[in-house]
């Protein structure tokens, strides 16, 4: 492979498809811009059909909405039925729905909350990123990025179990990348720190829980969903095609950091 300077500068991916789960808001929805910025066409993957024609009304070429609850045991098989019935091959998979309500103290989880969020965070990522490899294989290659957290890396208290799936996310990625990467298909995690989402908006609206995050942060400031958008565009485009297996943290650099020198 040859680069020239503009090759190096641009991620384009005129022509390819790619699905984004948890694409109303947020990192989905800034991955689905910056997707469509760079040429392809986007199948959003969302809950709320409303949200969902929010954010395709910014983007071109196209856009195709998938309403589904990715939390539903049928929904990694409905959602790529639907993609290629209405784009065809899918080149790039980006896993990035997720969150959930069982947080707290281990001991006052509450099974079917503790299910849920395993569900959305963990099996569904598994099982739709395992069929997208499969279809991919059969055309000749592709990217699956899924989306991870710093907590996977850093303990903190009340988050046991979120830690703990995004945690078995990255584990997975590593053993999908030793499946899949004969047939050229790739799998990588992007792994934000707190970034300026609904998810986020615990640290970032509060001054002094703000102050204290960011004391762990060498590059002293939150992220942005188009910081995550960008490393995700980079592990889905020709640029990245040696690199599969991988975590990448996108966090300032707080999993750097030690809390035992502060």
């Amino acid at each position: 492979m040859s680069f020239t300077k503009t090759s190096l500068l641009e991620h384009d991916l005129s022509g390819k498809a790619a699905i984004v789960t948890g694409a109303s808001r947020g990192i989905g929805a800034a991955v689905a811009r910056a997707f469509s910025d760079a040429g392809a066409r986007v199948v959003l993957v969302g809950r709320s059909k409303e949200t969902l024609e929010e954010v395709a009304s910014e983007l071109a070429n196209d856009p195709v909405l998938v309403v589904s609850d990715i939390g539903d045991p049928t929904a990694p098989q409905a959602i790529l039925d639907q993609a290629k019935a209405a784009v065809g091959h899918i080149d790039v998979l980006v896993n990035n729905a997720g969150g959930g309500e069982a947080a707290g103290p281990a001991h006052t989880l509450k099974p079917e909350d503790a299910d849920a969020l395993w569900a959305l965070n963990l099996r569904a990522p598994i099982l739709l990123g395992g069929l997208v490899a499969a279809d991919m294989a059969a055309s000749g290659g592709g990217s699956i990025v899924s989306i991870s957290s710093g907590l996977s890396q850093q303990g903190m208290p009340g988050v046991s179990l979120y830690s703990a799936v995004k945690g078995g996310l990255e584990a997975a990625t590593r053993s999908l990348a030793t499946e899949w990467g004969a047939a050229a298909v790739r799998f990588n995690v992007v792994s934000p720190g707190v970034t300026r989402t609904r998810l986020g908006s615990w640290i970032s609206s509060n001054d002094a829980a703000l102050h204290k995050y960011l004391e762990k942060v060498p590059l002293n400031r939150i992220g942005e969903p188009e910081d995550v958008a960008a490393a995700v565009l980079f592990l889905s485009s020709p640029q990245s095609a040696y690199i599969t297996g991988q975590v990448i943290p996108v966090d300032g650099g707080w999993t750097t950091s030690s809390p035992l020198l502060a």
